[in-house]
């Protein structure tokens, strides 16, 4: 089947294996859907004739799989977008599902209920974003398909590494000289001749260490899920009281609902928390007194409250009550960016906190997601709370604004390090 893509460089090995699976274990944007995908149209015309009097129904089938919904959308566009014109004779939008020339059948799934796949055969499968993947997905239903008499049983697999499961697993047996059945390619973002490497060098300065060595530098880290490490390390200390002449800076997550108003305060010198209350259920009047004091106490104290939602009128009256705070409106955006400093600064070991149980709990537990959209996200574990973590996150980047150190003789300014 003809078509105007020109692999580049690093995806011709893919397309030239005759292995029945084929993994391609990939950075972002190094172009395995686009790989895939033409390698998926390549392969029709030859299952067609392969399959022309198995008198097989339809003579073709072929399954799409993504993790998502979302995700399905956006490789079920590319399909349509790439495929020859002349080769589909029904596109049915309702249920996804291409009908072309030869009796060959195109249906895209999402694996969000493993337990739906089921019940035919297949001659080719391709498993987009692998590694979001359930296992039992693959084990109990896709992998089952790919055994069907008279099925040609081809796979092509392809994902970012997001731990050691059973695609690292598959990634593996591609490795393996004497598993003929499976090919796998490990291959960095930056591989791509197409790809901006400055925004690839952007990144690596923005995102954690891990993050970006799994989702650019596709490797298979074993904790790569989680977002904070180093977290023994930086559990330094007990709560203090104020030091004369030192300078404090404060955090402040709100309560909302069912959770917890966090306060923490940090000594800019030390860069190591020395007040820490946690509370709920609380009306908002004597919230706000509490806060005031704490700040009062500490020497006015300068700090970040998270100001989104009922954060905005609380903000303006801790303001007018003298208090030296600032708002902070935390969006997907912003909050993945305080989450992302407090990481690199627990890896620096550049914050320190007493053995507070909630906030290590918290901080052990926060991890990475993948979205319903591909995009990756924080977050505590479903049915936990994050406001430990909010809260030492602004204190983390009220710390980065204005760096001190003291010595005996007077502060000296340091050189923001981020």
């Amino acid at each position: 089947m003809r078509s105007a893509y020109t692999p580049h460089p690093h995806q011709r090995p893919f397309h030239n294996s005759k292995a029945r699976f084929r993994v391609l274990a990939c950075g972002r944007r190094w172009g395995k859907d686009r790989a895939c995908v033409y390698e998926l149209l390549h392969l029709l015309p030859i299952l067609s004739a392969r399959n022309q009097d198995a008198k097989l129904v339809p003579p073709v089938l072929v399954w799409c799989v993504a993790p998502t919904y979302p995700i399905s959308e956006q490789l079920w566009a590319e399909i349509k977008t790439f495929i020859p014109r002349d080769f589909v004779l029904e596109v049915r939008e309702g249920d996804k599902c291409l009908k072309c020339v030869g009796g060959v059948e195109i249906w895209m799934k999402t694996a969000s209920e493993p337990e739906k796949l089921v019940g035919v055969g297949l001659d080719l499968l391709l498993v987009t974003e692998a590694a979001s993947i359930q296992e039992e997905a693959w084990t109990m239903g896709l992998r089952p398909m790919l055994s069907s008499p008279g099925r040609a049983g081809l796979a092509l697999f392809n994902g970012t590494p997001k731990g050691l499961n059973w695609f690292y697993r598959m990634y593996l047996r591609g490795q393996d000289p004497l598993d003929t059945e499976v090919a796998s390619w490990n291959y960095p973002t930056d591989d791509n001749p197409y790809i901006d490497h400055d925004e690839v060098a952007k990144a690596k300065r923005e995102l954690p260490q891990d993050i970006f060595e799994q989702e650019y530098l596709a490797r298979f880290l074993s904790d790569a899920g989680l977002v904070f490490h180093h977290v023994e390390g930086c559990i330094q200390g007990v709560l203090q009281e104020p030091q004369e002449g030192h300078r404090y800076t404060g955090g402040v997550d709100l309560a909302k609902h069912h959770d917890f108003t966090v306060v923490a305060i940090a000594d800019r010198a030390t860069r190591r928390v020395v007040y820490w209350d946690r509370f709920n259920q609380l009306d908002y009047t004597i919230q706000k007194s509490r806060i005031a004091r704490a700040f009062e106490r500490y020497n006015k104290a300068r700090g970040w409250l998270d100001s989104t939602g009922v954060g905005d009128p609380i903000l303006e009256d801790l303001q007018r009550m003298g208090v030296s705070i600032e708002g902070y409106a935390l969006t997907a955006k912003s909050k993945r960016q305080l989450v992302d400093g407090l990481a690199i600064a627990l890896e620096q070991e550049q914050i320190r906190f007493p053995n507070i149980p909630e906030l290590v709990n918290e901080l052990k537990a926060y991890e990475y997601e993948t979205t319903t959209a591909g995009n990756i996200r924080t977050n505590a574990p479903s049915g936990s709370y994050d406001d430990c973590v909010v809260a030492l996150g602004l204190v983390n980047y009220g710390l980065m604004q204005n760096p001190i150190v003291y010595n005996r003789a007077k502060p000296v300014m340091l050189v923001n390090r981020w």
